[in-house]
């Protein structure tokens, strides 16, 4: 007997081995999963995604300096009158000229008014109009667009904007798309995103990998931690004189960045290699995903009645030749055929003679000098909109 049940009970051994197994590799990738969402949760607290200010030192690599302006705008009691929009390219001209009138300022991060272009307003019969600028580092189309359809509404809706453009706003090589700028990773979040989803993802694919780089942090940073290792790796190249044989000589010269302080050589010199490595592959990228933000923005600004100067930016000379050749004329006409709307006015700078160099900080930040000039282009258009 024992013998018989024994040998009815051996082939059950293989079918409880399977369910055990089974049984073992669920909770395994329970386990796995469990462990893999508790370090993501972890990195996205203790790291951030940007949003969190991270203090004066970070303001020029992370969302703090995005985080500080909408806040400062949020706050605002009296509606203002005059909006400042746009990248560095307003930001600093507009700060350089309060500051050589007043060195007690708020540094530029903090800083949002514009005492010139108010005195310049008032001396056209538009007295105790209130301004505040909108204008963020490394602010690109698409990120203007987030900025103005998410804040600038209801009774923070001005009567003019003033919004400086330049080719840099519509193609950055150190970008890898629209969602891999600070404003956007600031402002567009899961609770939002099906209301940008068609408009930053045109198909089904790129929606997909949106939502992979929110759900796991370092597929969400690897265009910067990209962008990080590659620096580091070209540090070590210089440091040993070895030549990277995989970077073009545009990729070993591109690692300039804006400078506040040195000489006017040596800032000159970092623009150029800047924006070598911005412009790179300008000419072969399409532009109409970030031009179609120029558009949304200005058809949403009509709609809530509000008018725009369009200003593109003067920049200089040299900041030009970078530029393939035909690539700006093409780029004029484009953003021509955009601005022609209602309530639109188009001051076209970018090429203007009476801009010389030195009304630059660097390659393409005009400095108080150069601020002035500007608010004499730009002052009569906003003097005919109030």
């Amino acid at each position: 007997m024992p013998a018989s049940v024994e040998t009815i009970r051996k082939p059950e051994a293989p079918a409880a081995n399977k369910k055990d197994k089974r049984r073992g590799l669920v909770t395994r990738m329970l386990w796995s999963l469990a462990i893999f969402g508790a370090i993501n949760a972890g990195l996205w607290t203790l790291a951030g995604d940007g949003k969190k200010s991270q203090g004066d030192a970070n303001c020029w690599n992370s969302a703090a300096s995005v985080e500080e302006t909408i806040n400062s705008f949020k706050a605002l009691k009296d509606k203002p009158d005059v909006i400042l929009l746009g990248s560095s390219l307003v930001m600093f001209p507009f700060w350089a000229m309060d500051v050589e009138e007043n060195k007690g300022i708020a540094d530029i991060f903090r800083y949002h008014n514009s005492e010139a272009l108010k005195k310049m307003l008032k001396a056209t019969g538009h007295e105790q109009k209130t301004v505040y600028s909108l204008a963020v580092f490394g602010q690109m189309a698409s990120d203007a667009y987030l900025i103005t359809n998410e804040f600038v509404k209801g009774d923070k809706t001005p009567k003019v904007i003033i919004y400086g453009i330049a080719p840099r706003d519509f193609y950055d090589h150190s970008l890898a798309s629209p969602m891999a700028t600070f404003s956007f990773q600031k402002i567009v979040n899961l609770s939002n995103f099906p209301n940008y989803a068609n408009a930053f993802l045109p198909d089904f694919n790129k929606k997909a990998d949106w939502l992979a780089m929110h759900l796991c942090y370092f597929y969400g940073k690897r265009w910067r931690l990209q962008m990080e290792t590659d620096k580091a790796v070209n540090k070590v190249y210089s440091v040993f004189g070895i030549a990277d044989a995989n970077a073009t000589k545009s990729d070993t010269t591109a690692q300039g960045g804006f400078m506040m302080e040195g000489s006017t050589e040596q800032r000159w010199e970092n623009s150029a290699k800047e924006y070598r490595g911005r412009y790179k592959e300008i000419a072969e990228k399409d532009h109409s995903l970030q031009m179609s933000f120029l558009t949304r923005t200005l058809e949403n600004l009509r709609k809530h009645g509000v008018k725009v100067v369009l200003v593109n930016m003067p920049l200089t000379k040299r900041n030009l030749d970078i530029l393939p050749p035909g690539f700006y004329a093409q780029y004029q006409k484009e953003i021509k055929d955009v601005a022609n709307m209602p309530g639109v006015k188009l001051v076209d700078l970018g090429d203007r003679k009476d801009f010389t160099d030195a009304d630059y900080w660097d390659t393409t930040h005009l400095n108080h000098g150069g601020g002035h000039k500007l608010l004499k282009h730009i002052v009569p258009a906003v003097d005919a909109m109030l």
